[in-house]
């Protein structure tokens, strides 16, 4: 659970940490701080941290803003007392006790086919109608808010997230991050695999998030502090589909091989599918592309500054290998250049359509051979290899060669 400062030569939390010396004034036990540049400061601070992935779900400002308090009567300031002290606040943290909470929302899908699926210690709870009556104040709370009649989103299935957490912050951090790996498996077998005449700034997921989501305890009473909407969100047509048991079926495969495949590998293949979903909720094609194109390096290059790998690796999966190389070579190229926003926005679609089922072939690779390779290195080894017989063979003969050299039985 230890916090580090990033390694890099240009990032100086010192300079940072100085120039918050000269902003806060302690008097009387109570710590002010001058200037709008101490929040400049503050958000500089963050982004030089490395939180270890425990602190995922925590508020990194009010982290920041408890060391800052914390250590402000030590000047001048220590980098490392600083990142101890941020350590210190995350164990003090973590080491509270798990509470009951319940995220409430809403997916435009109008039938799950099921009551509730298990997800990575939580509980996806579904209802066609309403929400059931033990959760009181979130329509009183949506309307003050908001000063509108329409508080749910006409025709979308309701969500409760039942999960344990340490706070209603994480709680809610954490239901949204499992709602949106449930989406992205749905959304792998629910949207379109082109489209030919259509909107051009509609997202390519037919499954997308409601517009307010609400957290409550474990007695149903709402938290009035924990509302939030998506600004940009826009109305989704229903998605209604008679192969849901079809659906349902792949998505527990991949929940199932996902537990299967090891801590670390799980981790990477959930990124991936986590930024795959965000990706193609945007309405912005072009903005869409490059989020995507990211999703597919988080499984095909982990970690990796070779640009070669994401279009070897993936074309290797396919038959046609050098054909698809070239597309995904063309697709690179796409999304490296800047694309001006709404500049052929209908072309940006398509290339999503392409990244898209790229990204579904890997993920249903790595999935479908859990078990057989030990960790994502080894897997992308494989996917290293020649797609052509003949290159496969010389390797062949080298190994048997390499074999019988070293006296090891073949």
């Amino acid at each position: 659970m230890q916090a580090k400062w990033k390694k890099s030569k240009s990032l100086k939390p010192k300079v940072i940490l100085d120039k918050i010396d000269s902003l806060v004034t302690v008097s009387n036990g109570t710590t002010s701080y001058s200037s709008f540049e101490f929040h400049d400061a503050k958000t500089a601070l963050e982004s030089m941290i490395n939180f270890p992935l425990v602190a995922r779900d925590l508020d990194k400002n009010k982290l920041i803003s408890s060391a800052i308090r914390e250590v402000a009567n030590n000047k001048p300031s220590d980098p490392r007392i600083f990142i101890d002290q941020i350590s210190t606040n995350i164990r003090e943290v973590l080491e509270k006790r798990n509470n009951q909470y319940f995220l409430l929302t809403s997916i435009s899908i109008s039938n799950i086919g099921v009551r509730f699926i298990k997800l990575n210690d939580c509980v996806i709870k579904f209802y066609k109608s309403s929400f059931p009556r033990k959760f009181k104040g979130r329509d009183s709370l949506i309307k003050n808010k908001r000063n509108c009649s329409e508080i749910e989103s006409l025709g979308y299935t309701k969500v409760v997230i039942e999960l344990s957490a340490k706070s209603e912050e994480m709680a809610a951090a954490q239901a949204l991050r499992i709602l949106d790996l449930f989406r992205s498996m749905l959304n792998l077998f629910s949207n379109n695999i082109s489209e030919y005449i259509g909107n051009e700034w509609n997202p390519i997921n037919k499954i997308r998030l409601g517009e307010f989501h609400t957290v409550h305890d474990s007695t149903g009473k709402v938290y009035a502090d924990m509302f939030w909407f998506d600004p940009s969100y826009s109305v989704a047509s229903v998605y209604v589909s008679n192969n849901i048991p079809i659906i349902l079926k792949n998505v527990k495969f991949i929940i199932t091989n996902l537990e299967k495949s090891g801590r670390r590998y799980k981790s990477i293949l959930t990124d991936g599918l986590l930024r795959y979903v965000r990706s193609f909720d945007e309405n912005n094609q072009n903005v869409a592309v490059m989020r995507a194109w990211g999703a597919l390096e988080t499984i095909a290059a982990p970690n990796e500054t070779n640009c070669d790998s994401v279009t070897r690796r993936c074309s290797f999966l396919y038959e046609e290998h050098e054909y698809h190389k070239q597309i995904l070579e063309h697709l690179r190229e796409y999304r490296n250049r800047n694309v001006h926003a709404g500049e052929e926005s209908k072309k940006a679609k398509n290339h999503g359509f392409q990244i898209q089922r790229y990204f579904k072939g890997l993920l249903l690779f790595h999935i479908s051979n859990v078990g057989y390779f030990s960790d994502i290195e080894e897997a992308n080894k494989f996917l290293d290899l020649p797609a052509d017989k003949s290159s496969l063979l010389k390797r062949q003969k080298l190994l048997k060669r390499a074999f019988s050299f070293r006296g090891y039985d073949a």
